[in-house]
């Protein structure tokens, strides 16, 4: 409870009453301050009777799952029960997923009969499924004392997930789970591996007597000597958790990562995953098909940044275990960056470019770029140019020493790398179809 201005002339009116009654000595006006407060808390008795007849419904009217980094708008619907108009206030949370473009608290007079609706606009900054939380706020009394609180659940659950390629930029069809594939010419017939069945899996490529001899129901995977196997090699360590243009730098990872996904499969590659920090977080072998992007946006969806740094020899040696054939890896990360002054790139890191065509995405630092060029021009704070030029040194000089060894390095702003990445990535694909 919140008492307005009204109460609180009430109440001072009954504090001067009782204050001239004690100085004055008088008798008849002993007893005078009794009635602003009778009133007062009279008025308040009945406030607490009326507003708890009150029903406030509220509901979110947004789509089944939001695409992160992309705004998204919500209707909020209030609406109550009660014959006469009541008077509302309330702010607006959001999930941590979520940022809301105006937050301030907002204040509506809702008509009996009418559902109230309030645009909202939202932007998802996070992957994940969260409960919305309810919402807080306060109906004004029926006199006009006080705000009673209440709380609005809505009682809904959003989900953010990796965002997709634009409209006709090579988007691939998915049918439901179980759907049969077309069939493939002869040539793709020779198996490439078996491996346990999962839903969505084509019913035709069920191995029957793999399956009656393991007990298992296990699936077998066509070679296909035209396409390329191709691994998302995805940096979760603590430091992608730090700020990237609005979104944490594993969510332009996880985007960047299912944009070039959607692509590869719609052109008929077999696309993997590996997440890691200092451990495999998740880790899934190239599959191609038409449950293959369900599949992989559902397991880039539970990433979040880890607690701990990130071991690029750890997710050398997975990614090598993965790749059976020569693969493309898209690796979203500097894989030196926990080793700024290396001389040297690790063992499994050369290994691993020396068997596969590895496109590594180092995005540029556009605030550190804006503090070399500006903090120059202040004669009191080059140092802070000093500083950042030596970052992007720095940078420059990782991103050389992985060219060396063999590896393909694209650099660029956030607004620019994504097609700097398809670009490198064309070019790799071409060059490992060549040397098949």
């Amino acid at each position: 409870m919140h008492l307005t201005g009204r109460a609180l002339l009430l109440a001072l009116v009954a504090t001067v009453a009782f204050v001239a009654a004690v100085w004055s000595g008088d008798p008849d006006i002993a007893g005078l301050w009794r009635l602003p407060l009778s009133l007062l808390c009279g008025g308040l008795v009945f406030e607490s009777w009326r507003q708890s007849q009150v029903q406030v419904g509220v509901r979110l009217s947004l789509p089944s799952m939001l695409r992160l980094g992309r705004e998204a708008q919500v209707v909020l619907e209030l609406d109550h029960g009660s014959a006469r108009p009541q008077r509302l206030r309330w702010v607006v949370p959001t999930p941590a997923a979520l940022r809301l473009r105006d937050a301030a608290p907002q204040e509506r007079l809702l008509a009996p009969g009418v559902v109230e609706c309030v645009p909202l606009t939202l932007d998802a900054q996070r992957l994940g499924r969260e409960r919305w939380p309810a919402l807080s706020a306060r109906l004004l009394g029926a006199l006009g004392l006080a705000w009673w609180d209440r709380e609005l659940d809505p009682a809904v659950t959003v989900r953010v997930m990796p965002d997709l390629l634009p409209r006709g930029a090579g988007r691939v069809d998915t049918p439901a789970a179980g759907a049969r594939r077309t069939p493939q010419p002869q040539a793709e017939r020779e198996v490439h591996r078996w491996r346990r069945w999962e839903t969505g899996d084509p019913l035709s490529r069920i191995d029957w007597k793999v399956t009656a001899r393991s007990g298992v129901l296990t699936t077998r995977e066509l070679r296909d000597d035209q396409h390329l196997d191709v691994l998302l090699c995805i940096d979760a360590g603590c430091g992608s958790a730090a700020e990237d243009g609005g979104l944490d730098e594993l969510g332009a990872r996880v985007n960047l990562a299912a944009r070039l996904a959607e692509s590869a499969l719609a052109r008929g590659d077999r696309v993997g995953l590996l997440a890691f920090a200092d451990r495999v977080l998740v880790s899934s072998p190239p599959v191609g098909g038409p449950a293959a992007l369900p599949r992989l946006r559902s397991r880039l969806a539970v990433l979040a940044p880890d607690a701990l740094p990130a071991d690029p020899s750890v997710a050398a040696r997975a990614a090598t275990r993965l790749l059976r054939g020569r693969g493309t890896v898209l690796w979203f990360g500097d894989p030196l960056c926990d080793a700024p002054r290396a001389t040297t790139v690790q063992a499994p890191l050369r290994a691993l470019a020396l068997r596969h065509a590895v496109v590594v995405a180092m995005p540029r630092e556009a605030a550190v770029e804006a503090l070399a060029v500006a903090a120059s021009e202040l004669p009191r704070r080059g140092h802070i140019a000093l500083a950042a030029e030596r970052r992007m040194a720095a940078a420059r000089a990782r991103a050389a020493l992985l060219r060396d060894a063999g590896f393909e390095v694209v650099s660029g702003t956030p607004a620019r790398l994504e097609s700097a990445v398809w670009a490198a990535t064309r070019r790799t694909a071409h060059a490992s179809r060549r040397a098949r």
